[in-house]
């Protein structure tokens, strides 16, 4: 089952996102606009047929979508405890819309 953790504090979320590219773990898609972390910030990530997805933006901070087991990993690793709940400024409704402007990486 997938949660997402919301409420995420920016420089929590920043180091978590270098966790990522530090690991195994591919960039998919990573948003490149010229707010790109002023106003919004977004990657995906995926290692074997897990995906995470990761998005940010001034208002909310962090939220990341990702399996129980790797959350509770994330908690870990970053001595933190995840708030979850439902996406508070980007539902997968809105990513749908982000796609023409999202990079996908090849």
């Amino acid at each position: 089952m997938k949660t997402i953790a919301t409420e995420i504090p920016t420089s929590i979320w920043y180091e978590i996102i270098e966790f990522f590219k530090k690991s195994d773990w591919t960039v998919v898609t990573d948003y490149r606009q010229f707010d790109k972390g002023i106003d919004f910030d977004l990657y995906e990530f995926q290692k074997e047929n897990e995906f995470v997805l990761c998005t940010w933006d001034n208002w909310f901070e962090g939220e990341i979508k990702a399996s129980d087991n790797l959350s509770r990993t994330l908690e870990k690793e970053f001595q933190i405890n995840f708030k979850f709940g439902i996406l508070e400024h980007l539902g997968i409704e809105n990513v749908e819309k982000f796609k023409s402007i999202l990079t996908k990486m090849k």
